[in-house]
């Protein structure tokens, strides 16, 4: 079920999914099943882990602890703190964004930039499909 809804002039795609506990606000997502009960089934995205990506979206509300609500594209409600305008995210290896791509050190991590940010508390999101692959 999604919503399209407007937030400072731009389109932003919102949708319910379910999740575990383990999800919170902030966290960027991948899919994670098929969608039970007509809703997304989601799950923190890994940079590690190839079958936890990509990232499709970011945790923007919980409901009950296994509810919440994934925006997919557009820009975020106020869920940030200091970011820098104008710059690149990434998913970082903690499934929040990450002002640089998380670097590997005995694991590959696959490379994925997410969004950029309209505003010290807010992204514009807009997940790249296109993994690269880093070899430590």
């Amino acid at each position: 079920m999604s919503l399209t809804a407007r937030f400072g002039g731009r389109v932003r795609d919102i949708r319910a999914a379910e999740c575990t506990a383990a999800e919170s606000v902030g966290d960027f997502v991948c899919i994670a099943d098929d969608p039970p009960n007509g809703h997304d089934l989601v799950a923190k995205a890994d940079p590690a882990d190839y079958n936890k990506l990509p990232a499709v979206g970011v945790v923007i509300s919980k409901s009950e602890p296994t509810k919440c609500r994934v925006q997919w594209f557009g820009e975020t409600p106020n869920i940030f703190a200091g970011l820098a305008s104008g710059e690149i995210y990434f998913l970082g290896t903690d499934s929040k964004a990450a002002d640089l791509p998380p670097m590997p050190t005995t694991v590959p991590l696959f490379q994925q930039s997410i969004a950029v940010a309209t505003a010290p508390t807010r992204l514009y999101i807009e997940p790249n499909n296109n993994l690269l692959k880093r070899i430590p």
